[in-house]
């Protein structure tokens, strides 16, 4: 392994004149440096999979297609596709694996964990023409992350780490021409962080230290979309979806402090409240789909996020030990703009069964010299299969999605070393018209 950890270099404090500037530096980046990056662990792409069944099946290339009440978070303005009041509801079961492999042959794979992000959607007209109201609540950037063993080989730089989103997102959609339908939605966000990782005190006569970090906020955005042509064989769709900046409050917790170091700390144990925003990335969707036939939809998309909105990351930690250069800080995150194409198909087989497919290519947006075990993320490839079946008034929808994430070796100061990585998506969801 080439990474060496700052405390190999630690001395003992010096109780008579207290910590070196030096000392302090190297304090500071075992404490500090690694807590701000956990706040973006885990994030799932806008469009994905955990947003609903149908989309999910056509590799979330729905932007254009928008034929069912999760319209709301891909494009609002496709509500004003369904007359009448639908609801439509589920979730998708998210597991996730990782493998990391050292620069000398060792490995450590992830702990088996199961997510379940839910959504639920609502639309109606109220008896009005070419005018829809809808509520929508999901997670937008999808609720998992990953668990890597206590003792092994990733421990100082993230053991365990969650991230969970949810939005509720009102909306409103409005044809004013038979050809053109245009929608408006406010997004409510709320946002939770969880995390944890070990602390070497080896050179200072201890064993591990465990840092833990829980925080949470709310904040506000909005959500755009134009559908054009919407009843044609061709339909173009636009949407965009703004920035929400949140700030978190939360929690730092030292646990099994070494003696050496209690002095600064009070004890072997130590917890500060801290502040912290996250600026989570507005996105831009553009596709279109094309129905040769009634059976057949045929569906392409093209996203951009604004990923580099995770440029750094700003934290103030309310209960400070000056002494021990435990302070506030700025840390660099160096995100990068993400993109992804995706395409699908639905074909009716008849009228009650409706089977489905897609393929999703989305680029890597971690940077090599800010990648770590708790978002080791590279390219992926994503295929999924669906089917719906309808019964009068329900609807039935279920998807399997596997995305294949390529190979990833970098050489950074923070674990160097090779990264797989594998999720698992089964989905469903039940829909009901009024």
């Amino acid at each position: 392994m080439s990474f060496v950890h700052p405390a190999e270099e630690m001395t003992l404090f010096n109780r008579q004149k207290g910590l070196s500037v030096r000392r302090k530096a190297v304090l500071f980046s075992i404490l500090v440096l690694p807590i701000f990056s956990w706040a973006l662990a885990y994030t799932s792409y806008a469009g994905g999979p955990v947003h609903g069944t149908k989309a999910a099946s056509m590799g979330a290339a729905f932007v254009a297609v928008a034929d069912d009440p999760s319209t709301i978070m891909h494009n609002p303005a496709g509500l004003t596709n369904l007359p009448g009041t639908h609801l439509y509801a589920g979730g998708t079961f998210v597991i996730p694996s990782s493998k990391y492999k050292s620069p000398n042959g060792d490995s450590e794979e992830t702990d088996f964990q199961v997510f379940f992000p839910p959504h639920l959607y609502v639309s109606s007209d109220f008896g009005m023409e070419d005018l829809v109201l809808g509520l929508g609540v999901y997670s937008p950037f999808g609720i998992g992350g990953r668990k890597w063993d206590e003792d092994g080989l990733t421990r100082y730089a993230s053991v365990e780490d969650m991230i969970a989103t949810m939005s509720v997102n009102p909306t409103v959609a409005w044809r004013p021409l038979p050809n053109l339908s245009v929608g408006l939605g406010v997004d409510y966000m709320w946002s939770f962080n969880e995390a944890e990782r070990m602390l070497d005190q080896s050179s200072v006569g201890g064993g591990d230290a465990k840092l833990e970090l829980d925080a949470d906020g709310c904040g506000w955005g909005y959500n755009l979309g134009i559908l054009l042509f919407p009843q044609g064989k061709f339909s173009v769709g636009l949407a965009y979806r703004s920035e929400i900046e949140i700030d978190q409050s939360g929690s730092i917790t030292l646990k099994g402090i070494v003696e050496a170091l209690q002095p600064a700390f009070g004890g072997s144990r130590f917890k500060t409240d801290m502040d912290t925003t996250l600026d989570f990335p507005q996105m831009v969707n553009c596709g279109v789909a094309y129905r040769p036939t009634a059976a057949l939809t045929l569906g392409l998309e093209l996203e951009w996020t604004g990923s580099s909105s995770f440029d750094k990351r700003v934290v103030d930690i309310k209960g400070e030990v000056p002494e021990a250069g435990f302070s506030d800080s700025t840390i660099p995150l160096d995100w990068e703009d993400m993109w992804r194409v995706s395409a699908g198909v639905e074909y009716k087989a008849n009228e009650r069964l409706a089977l489905r497919g897609g393929y999703t290519f989305m680029k890597n947006q971690v940077p090599e010299h800010t990648l770590d075990p708790g978002n080791p993320d590279s390219d992926q490839h994503v295929f999924t299969l669906g089917l719906g079946y309808k019964m009068n008034k329900i609807i039935l929808d279920a998807f399997y999605m596997v995305a294949f994430y390529e190979d990833r070796k970098v050489d950074n100061a923070i674990l160097s070393g090779d990264y797989e990585n594998l999720y698992h998506y089964m989905g469903f969801s039940w829909g009901y018209s009024f």
